[in-house]
């Protein structure tokens, strides 16, 4: 028997959050395993670098990709701790991070162009519909396992999902407000 090549690895570490995002899994298809939870949530958290860093800088990049995390690991334990579903929290919280690591690698082209738009001081108007689809996808990906997570319908997973996006936006323009941001 020979051992399973890296890309092999990959491709079926990846499977279950791929099929997330397409709405064809739901977070009970992934075991609750606590490293794989934390694996989910680093490879989150350096996604969530590779797309901040270059807009924010270093340490304001690295301190709102930790606060991003943060936020989303609290809020998801808050509702599933509220809404009487706190066991369902690793599964939750790994098919969250995972879909967003899936989603944020297919933002990463789009959002360098758009950096690079905004350095010549031009628009680009594919890559900015491109990124809006992207959130617009975000949001009915985690709608979707929300939606699982608290047993609820579509709906309300939806506007759970938006609840966290705009509070999410919310704090991290109070904590870190535009003109600070550069």
């Amino acid at each position: 028997m020979s051992d399973p090549s890296i890309p092999s690895l990959v491709a079926g570490l990846a499977r279950p959050f791929v099929n997330l995002c397409l709405l064809t899994a739901v977070p009970q298809d992934l075991p609750a395993s606590r490293p794989l939870l934390t694996l989910a949530l680093a490879g989150y958290a350096a996604v969530g670098l590779f797309l901040a860093v270059p807009l924010y800088g270093g340490l304001s990049g690295t301190m709102q990709t930790a606060l991003d995390v943060a936020m989303l690991a609290f809020y998801t334990w808050l509702l599933l701790r509220v809404s009487g579903h706190a066991a369902r929290f690793d599964q939750t919280l790994t098919a969250l991070a995972g879909a967003g690591i899936v989603l944020g690698l297919v933002a990463l082209p789009l959002v360098y162009s758009l950096y690079a738009s905004e350095a010549r001081g031009v628009d680009n108007v594919p890559a900015t519909l491109g990124y809006l689809f992207l959130v617009v996808w975000l949001i009915v990906v985690y709608g979707h396992i929300f939606r699982h997570a608290l047993s609820r319908p579509f709906s309300a997973g939806v506007f759970v999902s938006l609840g966290y996006m705009v509070l999410s936006a919310l704090v991290m323009g109070l904590v870190f407000p535009p003109s600070m941001a550069g």
